[in-house]
């Protein structure tokens, strides 16, 4: 009895390993998976958080990820760990975008760029995409 206990939480751990989501160090991993939100820089960084996490059923619903930039720092919904190159990353694929909110689709485009987080006008954008579209009719 003891070994199928044993034998039981090695597989349960395994499995749980399996399905952690990998260490980030750029966006490339997330196309075609995720919608991004990159809030760079804010005036508020606790206000745009609590914004953030006010709506985690319309985000999750979007299949989007969101990252607050703050100095070298980063706060996000993405389930897995960021790298320490993460955030230069980000920055060099974005440019100097300081003070902005950019909405990135699955496609990794930058379909949007803000000057502050207005959750209803990103969510409105991508539901007018085709992409969420073809979601919302499945």
């Amino acid at each position: 009895m003891k070994h199928i206990v044993l034998i039981s939480i090695l597989i349960f751990s395994m499995f749980a390993q399996a399905e952690a989501a990998p260490m980030l160090s750029d966006l490339d991993s997330l196309e075609w998976k995720n919608r991004v939100i990159v809030v760079n820089e804010p005036n508020n960084q606790n206000e745009s958080l609590q914004l953030l996490k006010e709506q985690v059923a319309e985000i999750d619903d979007r299949d989007i990820i969101w990252f607050i930039i703050k100095d070298d720092n980063a706060l996000s919904n993405y389930s897995g760990r960021l790298s320490r190159e993460f955030v230069s990353n980000m920055r060099e694929r974005l440019g100097p975008v300081k003070g902005k909110v950019i909405l990135i689709g699955k496609d990794g485009g930058i379909k949007s760029q803000a000057d502050y987080l207005n959750l209803d006008s990103i969510f409105s954008e991508i539901d007018a995409m085709p992409m969420r579209q073809l979601e919302m009719q499945q």
